[in-house]
């Protein structure tokens, strides 16, 4: 009896269960069909924007520092004292400035000792040149009298060497005029040296030495700069190399002017990628004739590989990733249901992405809460007012057939 009683009560809780959860021999179908209606006809609360029509770029981003067209240590090539240093740092140069001079007492004396060597070499020369004519002249007498046994065979062969000689004196003279000539432009060089001269327009950036300081050749004295344009190096990686090309614009940013963006153009692209990074060295060039650039700055680079102007676009935040790619919830019947179409993205500018597909100038698209989204339900926008003539359903407590008290326009 007892076991009896205990199935009874365990077939009744375990019926009672099915009939709660609707399994088994209880689940009622036309229940079912109401239950999935009254799921198709829930609305869903979502934002929307309107697509538009936008001119869209595809652009590389990539980071360097700025680096100045030209920067030279300048260094004498000639050894002595500084004398006089006439800039300091920050000051603008031109070309060919004069900016140090050297001590040039003693280049001075091995210039003037030179050009008098070369004065007493061209002395001799006019001698020996006098004396050769002179012999020159005496020999050919005696070749005349010699036919005429008035001057002995043996005297007209030493004249003839006498001449050989002078000659010989002559050549070695004027060898000697060469090389002191030489001598001497060297020791102007030399003392050319002596003043030390800016290779190019730009500032001062950099001073090593002081008045009075003995220095040797090579020995940096100033470090001249040109700023007239800037460069930018950035490493471009693999797969972006084939989208840029000499001649391509480039933005670029820096922290020291927020807001302000400068204008440059790739002038040089090296040949070899580093095998070790897998990227290219790309050189950018900015105009920067009002110095607001500075070498060493931090900046930020965007290379425009790609512009389509007048295009469909949407916001990035509506694309919805489907197995067979893109869709876009597109709103229909004055913005109250959804409808799902295949877009096919295209460039991607400022959180706005190019489309193409079953969307219009003008059609509004979901761009938050899509993920949530059927084809075909309904759905409400966030923050739209209800239209005119729109009734509200119950009764406050009036009258039967009175409006209530807080039925109105939107």
């Amino acid at each position: 009896m007892k076991k009896f009683v205990l199935t009874v009560l365990f077939l009744l809780a375990v019926g009672g269960g099915l009939y709660i959860f609707e399994i088994g021999p209880f689940e009622q179908t036309p229940a079912t069909g109401q239950q999935q209606s009254r799921g198709r006809d829930r609305s869903a609360t979502v934002k929307a924007a309107k697509v538009r029509l936008a001119d869209v770029e595809e652009k590389l981003t990539y980071v360097g520092s700025l680096t100045p067209n030209a920067l030279v240590a300048v260094v004498p090539k000639v050894s002595g004292r500084v004398e006089k240093l006439m800039v300091e740092v920050g000051d603008k140069v031109v070309e060919g400035q004069l900016l140090a001079e050297l001590d040039r007492a003693e280049l001075t004396e091995q210039l003037r000792e030179a050009e008098a060597s070369l004065r007493v070499a061209h002395a001799n020369l006019k001698g020996r040149t006098h004396e050769f004519k002179n012999l020159k002249r005496r020999r050919d007498n005696a070749k005349k009298l010699i036919s005429k046994d008035l001057v002995a065979r043996e005297e007209v062969d030493n004249l003839e060497t006498l001449v050989l000689s002078a000659e010989s004196q002559v050549e070695l003279t004027k060898a000697q005029m060469i090389q002191m000539a030489a001598r001497r432009d060297n020791a102007r060089i030399q003392l050319e040296r002596t003043e030390i001269r800016s290779p190019f327009g730009g500032f001062v950036s950099r001073r090593f030495v002081d008045r009075g300081a003995l220095i040797s050749p090579n020995t940096p004295l100033v470090e001249v700069v040109d700023i007239g344009s800037v460069k930018v190096r950035i490493a471009v990686v693999e797969a972006d190399y084939r989208k840029v090309s000499p001649g391509q614009s480039a933005e670029v940013d820096v922290d020291a002017y927020p807001g302000r963006r400068f204008e440059g153009k790739i002038t040089r692209i090296a040949p070899i990628l580093d095998p070790d990074t897998r990227t290219v060295q790309i050189e950018i060039e900015l105009d920067n004739r009002d110095g607001a650039l500075k070498p060493g700055m931090f900046a930020r680079t965007a290379i425009v590989v790609e512009r389509q102007e007048g295009v469909l676009v949407i916001p990035q935040a509506a694309q919805v990733k489907t197995v067979r790619g893109y869709a876009a919830f597109k709103l229909v019947k004055d913005r109250s249901k959804v409808k799902r179409v295949p877009v096919k993205p295209g460039l991607i500018n400022d959180g706005w992405v190019e489309v193409k597909g079953d969307l219009e100038l003008g059609d509004w698209v979901v761009t938050l809460g899509s993920s949530l989204l059927r084809d075909g339900q309904k759905v409400k926008v966030a923050g739209e007012k209800k239209r005119a003539g729109s009734k509200r359903g119950g009764k406050r407590g009036g009258k039967k057939g009175k409006p209530s008290a807080g039925k109105g326009k939107a």
